[in-house]
């Protein structure tokens, strides 16, 4: 018996395109739709569908365009009879992944995230951030590195996605300090991501707030469907303790890593990527190098028959 995880991306996973062949025809899709629009001042549906892809890049625009989309899928998963045993999201992805769970309504989830993307977007423009990719060091080596130079301004990991493979934020000055504290290291690579601020740092401290306020308006339910968080990777049931794990992550890094960890203990078979792109899939791989895992992208319409077809064949 399938053992079924729902997954949903985070920023960077985007693609021009993504929606495209429900929209106008999926009053649920296009209710999630509208109501981004209206939070953002924006034809989310046309910028989905038609671009530019800068335009849709942006955090603001990005992070609710990507959550009706999502959740337009996730629902069309549900209605095709695919039940999790289990929800979790990158960053981001833990706003639609809280409405996959039960813990809030997806048109709820939307305005969310159009106040975390706001949030963010209105904190990196208070100060200079940016961020690089550490491949080929140990997580405890990163973390140790990078302990000094936290002493002089601000740096940190931001995400663990991998066993070496971590992301660190923080003040352009001091990670041109660190970068050169990990290229001593030998076989390891450092590469300047192109964001728009220090995602997962201090940098977003004003964002906590702002966002924090947001979820304090809504009254979160119990999940249904057991989640795992960001924060520790581990599971909560508790509405007040998910609120402060939904928002503390924005300061705090993304333990993709351990999210991995514990849906490998709790045997899942079938991995299900809900939205653009195949990031996830790609870090899954490297996570748990079981050939014996499925992973399953739905991006469109003409996936999510297939994923319905392989399931049905298990």
């Amino acid at each position: 018996m399938s053992r079924i995880a729902f997954l949903f991306p985070g920023q960077g996973a985007q693609d021009v395109g993504m929606g495209r062949d429900m929209f106008g025809r999926d009053p649920f899709l296009d209710e999630l739709v509208d109501r981004a629009s209206l939070a953002i001042g924006e034809d989310v549906a046309r910028t989905c569908a038609r671009g530019p892809a800068r335009k849709l890049a942006r955090t603001r625009f990005l992070q609710p365009a990507m959550t009706a989309v999502c959740l337009g899928l996730w629902k069309k998963i549900v209605d095709a009879g695919v039940e999790p045993l289990i929800t979790a999201g990158h960053s981001v992805g833990e706003i639609p992944a809280l409405a996959a769970c039960g813990a809030v309504d997806p048109r709820d989830a939307v305005s969310l995230a159009a106040v975390r993307g706001e949030a963010m977007d209105e904190a990196a423009k208070l100060q200079e951030g940016t961020m690089i990719a550490v491949t080929g060091l140990r997580v405890e080596e990163v973390f140790k590195i990078v302990e000094p130079f936290a002493e002089t301004g601000v740096v940190a990991a931001a995400a663990v996605n991998a066993p070496g493979q971590v992301a660190i934020s923080g003040d352009p000055a001091i990670l041109d300090r660190v970068t050169q504290a990990i290229q001593r290291e030998q076989d390891v690579r450092v590469t300047p991501l192109r964001v728009s601020g220090a995602w997962h740092c201090e940098h977003m401290r004003p964002a906590v707030t702002r966002f924090t306020e947001a979820l304090n308006d809504l009254e979160l339910s119990v999940p249904s469907v057991k989640m795992v968080f960001n924060r520790h990777g581990r599971e909560s049931a508790d509405p007040d303790d998910i609120k402060n794990l939904i928002a503390g992550q924005l300061v705090t890094p993304v333990r993709w890593d351990l999210v991995m960890d514990h849906l490998a203990q709790a045997e899942i078979t079938d991995f299900v990527e809900i939205g653009p792109g195949k990031v996830l899939r790609g870090l899954i791989r490297l996570n748990l190098p079981d050939p014996d895992v499925r992973v399953h992208n739905v991006s469109d319409l003409r996936s999510l028959d297939r994923l319905v077809t392989t399931l049905d064949g298990n």
